[in-house]
């Protein structure tokens, strides 16, 4: 087939399901079986927490098997869940966080302080001019996501030639807009592409189709191939080394209870502690919120809980799926006592690389956020980026110039993709598999 695909011709390729579990049965079942994030049990436990409504567009690639699949949330602006809502994303309350963490005047000492002070007034004068040419009602979305996730609403990559696989993304896109444009929603928000081959193509097709493309942050992974904790901490120099284990020691003089659980680890005491630390970083939400929130992460399978506890109640908690086939954990939840700078590392981080040295040795992402503290610790930042648009030329204007601040302030924060993660060794006891 050459040239552009004819508007019959991918009404013949896509399909559209309300359920994820419809589309599972229509063909999508093999898509929706690679990894954790992207499995039938994520979709259908996140099913009613964005949105009321969903829809899932499967498209058959050339070769006419079911090729990719996007799952697609209506996102008004009523919507009780913003989260990814365009104008949350660009101008919302991660991007209030990110102008907050910039020193103000009289932080940081020195000329080089007063410098901080201005570039965080201009940022906040930015973000309110914004914030009043683009209104809440201008920007209802359709949000291609996959919730709770650091992963890309689009689940699948097409086989075939480049042209083949550009083709079939590029149905794909064209009935995602489609269906915005049925639904009355005048943004299209694809969520969390991850700066790796998998993503390639629809990285293509979305600058192509002049999309703009927004750093929203990035996934820390620590590739954690160590025979135990020790080997890790031994693989850093001698100074680090130190410094990682005099924290490990103040943690354990504290003499917690650290214990491996199933779903039921997730108690209620455990609810404040996430609270919190969603409301550290920006993000809305109440107790029912997070209590939602731990029931839908119970219905995945394979969820574990590891927490530390002591006399005085919790000190922290995660709770994280492994992925063993893709020999991975992947985090979900998790929180810590922030009077204890060292539990939330301790139970978060090391307690994870304790676990994963158990299972042999398995990539850990830990997600966005702390990004400097992680990379000190061994990770990797993997660039995650978000794209938007609107067919209407001066909304999408407004788009791109909300998209350009997010992305500054983002990169701002992301020193370690320009300039390397912290040194790490090959010390005794490193898995290299």
């Amino acid at each position: 087939m050459t040239g552009e695909t004819s508007r019959v011709e991918r009404f013949e390729r896509v399909q559209r399901f309300e359920r994820v579990g419809d589309a599972a049965r229509g063909g999508s079942a093999a898509l929706l079986s690679g990894g954790v994030e992207h499995s039938l049990a994520w979709f259908e436990a996140e099913e009613g927490r964005i949105s009321p409504t969903h829809h899932y567009l499967a498209v058959r690639g050339a070769r006419g098997a079911v090729a990719a699949l996007a799952a697609c949330y209506p996102v008004p602006h009523t919507a009780a869940h913003r989260a990814y809502a365009a104008r949350e994303v660009l101008l919302g309350d991660p991007c209030r966080a990110l102008t907050d963490r910039i020193p103000g005047d009289g932080q940081g000492g020195g000329e080089r302080g007063g410098e901080r002070g201005g570039e965080r007034a201009a940022a906040e004068a930015r973000l309110a001019a914004l914030r009043d040419r683009l209104p809440p009602a201008a920007t209802d979305t359709l949000a291609v996501v996959t919730p709770g996730s650091v992963r890309p609403g689009v689940v699948g990559r097409p086989a075939g030639t480049r042209a083949e696989r550009l083709a079939t993304v590029g149905s794909l896109v064209t009935a995602v807009e489609e269906l915005a444009a049925e639904l009355s929603l005048p943004v299209v928000l694809f969520g969390h592409l991850r700066d790796e081959p998998a993503d390639a193509d629809l990285h293509h097709v979305l600058g192509a189709r002049g999309y703009a493309a927004v750093t929203v942050g990035a996934d820390a992974v620590l590739d954690a191939r160590f025979a135990d904790l020790d080997a890790y901490f031994a693989s850093f120099p001698e100074r680090r080394r130190r410094a990682l284990r005099r924290e490990r020691r103040r943690f354990l003089d504290a003499a917690p209870g650290v214990t491996l659980h199933g779903p039921e680890g997730l108690t209620p005491d455990l609810v404040q502690l996430q609270l919190d630390r969603y409301r550290r970083y920006g993000h809305r939400g109440d107790a029912g919120a997070v209590i939602d929130r731990f029931a839908r992460a119970a219905r995945i399978p394979g969820l574990k809980v590891l927490r530390a506890d002591a006399a005085t109640g919790p000190m922290g908690f995660v709770a994280f799926y492994e992925d063993l086939p893709g020999r991975r954990l992947v985090p979900r939840l998790g929180a810590a006592v922030r009077a204890d700078a060292f539990s939330y590392f301790n139970v978060t981080y090391y307690e994870l690389v304790a676990h994963a040295a158990r299972l042999g040795g398995v990539r850990i992402h830990y997600g966005d956020s702390t990004y400097r503290a992680k990379t000190l610790r061994g990770c990797r930042l993997v660039r995650l980026t978000t794209y938007v648009r609107s067919p209407d030329p001066r909304l999408n204007a407004l788009l791109r110039d909300a998209g350009a601040l997010r992305t500054r302030l983002e990169e701002g924060e992301l020193p370690a993709l320009a300039h390397g993660t912290a040194r790490h060794g090959t010390a005794p006891g490193r898995r290299d598999a």
